[in-house]
């Protein structure tokens, strides 16, 4: 297999985050209240931000936030179209980086909690609605890397046992952005209920703003970290130079 060099320009991260409606009878005190499968339950939608790493990161925070995507379910006629329009977005960014290299590298779907809610969520959906069959729903899956925020923040925290648990969203605002919180999603059912829309978008526009920017973050921790151990190894080297010439003597 021949190698593939990595086009940066070329790449693709969609930061993204999802809203989902569950009517009073569904709901439960813990775990994930929306099932896919379950009709009575509906997609409210969500919002996404295709960042270039050449690109967004030396833009405004005011210019990526304008370049997010939303497509939230009173702006189509089905959930099945609004579905549609959001595997198309995917499916197109995905492409892209694929086709770009030469199908050996992937983009990469972001956020925070997403492997156990919000990526399985979009895919058992596609499947149900017939976007796509479960082998091409698996393919396509397998085509995309997902990067999980609650998982990779682990290392910029403190570890006091030997049991790592992915971080919760509001636990990494508040070492990233101080005074920053958000309610827990349930709190969007009755927003939904009231037909405060606006209220709604402004809130899932702004949770993909806050992923972006602890995204950000987690990557300057991670440059530290690094900078920190390139100088204790140099400072290890120095030591045992001084510690071979002294023997010499």
């Amino acid at each position: 297999m021949s190698f593939v060099k990595l086009r940066p320009w070329k790449c693709r991260t969609i930061f993204f985050d999802l809203e989902f409606y569950v009517p009073e009878c569904n709901r439960k005190d813990v775990g994930l209240n929306y099932n896919p499968w379950d009709k009575k339950n509906t997609l409210i939608g969500g919002s996404f931000l295709s960042v270039n790493p050449q690109v967004n990161f030396a833009q405004t925070d005011h210019k990526n936030r304008s370049e997010v995507k939303s497509f939230l379910i009173w702006n189509y006629n089905s959930e099945r179209e609004l579905l549609v329009d959001i595997f198309r977005f995917i499916k197109r960014e995905s492409e892209l980086v694929r086709k770009s290299h030469q199908g050996r590298h992937s983009s990469v779907l972001c956020g925070i909690g997403i492997t156990s809610s919000d990526v399985p969520v979009l895919f058992e959906l596609f499947k149900r609605y017939n976007i796509l069959s479960n082998s091409d729903a698996f393919i396509f899956q397998n085509e995309l890397r997902v990067l999980d925020l609650s998982q990779l923040a682990l290392v910029s925290f403190n570890c006091k046992s030997d049991y790592l648990y992915p971080k919760a969203k509001n636990d990494i605002l508040n070492k990233y952005q101080p005074g920053k919180r958000f309610e827990c999603g349930s709190s969007v059912w009755g927003l939904y209920e009231d037909k405060k829309y606006t209220d709604i978008e402004d809130r899932v526009v702004d949770e993909v703003m806050c992923t972006f920017f602890s995204y950000k973050s987690i990557l300057k921790d991670i440059r530290n970290f690094k900078a920190l151990e390139a100088e204790d190894k140099k400072r290890a080297k120095l030591k045992l130079v001084e510690k071979q010439e002294c023997h010499a003597n």
